[in-house]
């Protein structure tokens, strides 16, 4: 990495491990400017405290108590970091010196296609077999996670060619991930209207029962998109819409159609919205 690079912080070495899932982090600079310490325990965030603020967890005495006189070692010499069982092996209570880098939550990406992910250079038509879908988005899921974004919200195509059998899969990876990343299947249908839109009512009423955790559709091209609502509100689910966002009345009704179900609507990627005036944008936005 050139000089000019920003270096990151180097990775505890074993000397410093934080033994059982604990470990300290220091000088962690917050997205409002606040630099503070971290303590982490067993894969969660134990405690957050004001620069210094903080020690590591005691290193576990014989019988697993903490040593008497605050951080010591087994000897009675001092050890503030905690850093010694009576093993002389690293113990709880590793440090890790940020330097006031950024510390920020981990990202999550909420509109991915799981079921059509890592296809785009594939020639020919994108297979929907459940084996192809599951190796796909795991896949797809897995890199996300390499990169630091721990959830996702996949669209899932159901219905037509698809079936159900893309959702099936991407349930599927859903259980394989559990406790790495969080995947929320969103179902997708293409119209809820007329005679095609009858079977697609009757299959997202399936993959809600299968275990889709959202409803979703693509209003732009549904003449009347209520279903999409009605059928989250029989199922008490959350709605999330692909529309491209590029007619504000359009968009209107659509706020005005699932205004029941607010904080649980989403709509996206909504790209159109780049191309319309700043005061349009800002009303559909208050809308």
């Amino acid at each position: 990495m050139p000089d000019s690079q920003p270096q990151p912080p180097h990775s505890p070495s074993p000397s410093d491990s934080a033994g059982p899932g604990s470990l300290l982090l220091t000088g962690a600079r917050l997205a409002d400017g606040r630099t503070v310490d971290v303590r982490l325990h067993g894969g969660r965030i134990e405690a957050v405290g004001t620069a210094g603020s903080l020690t590591p967890r005691r290193a576990p005495g014989p019988g697993g108590r903490p040593y008497p006189g605050g951080h010591r070692d087994p000897d009675g010499h001092p050890d503030p970091d905690g850093r010694r069982d009576p093993g002389g092996h690293p113990g709880p209570g590793g440090r890790l010196d940020l330097g006031g880098y950024l510390l920020l939550p981990a990202p999550a990406d909420p509109h991915v296609h799981a079921d059509t992910a890592l296809t785009a250079d594939v020639p020919g038509p994108v297979s929907y077999d459940p084996e192809d879908v599951q190796r796909r988005a795991t896949e797809a899921a897995l890199l996300q996670l390499g990169h630091g974004a721990t959830a996702s919200r996949a669209h899932v195509r159901v219905g037509d060619v698809a079936g159900l059998g893309a959702l099936t899969a991407v349930l599927r990876t859903r259980r394989s991930l559990r406790g790495l990343a969080e995947l929320t299947a969103v179902a997708m249908p293409r119209v809820l209207t007329g005679v095609a839109g009858a079977d697609g009512l009757a299959i997202l009423r399936d993959a809600v029962k299968m275990g889709a955790d959202v409803v979703g559709g693509c209003p732009d091209l549904d003449p009347d998109p209520t279903g999409y609502v009605e059928v989250a509100a029989e199922h008490g689910c959350p709605v999330d819409l692909h529309t491209d966002a590029a007619d504000p009345a359009r968009l209107a009704r659509l706020a005005a159609m699932a205004g029941g179900l607010r904080p649980g609507v989403a709509v996206g990627p909504c790209d159109g919205l780049g191309r319309l005036p700043a005061e349009v944008v800002s009303r559909a936005a208050d809308g």
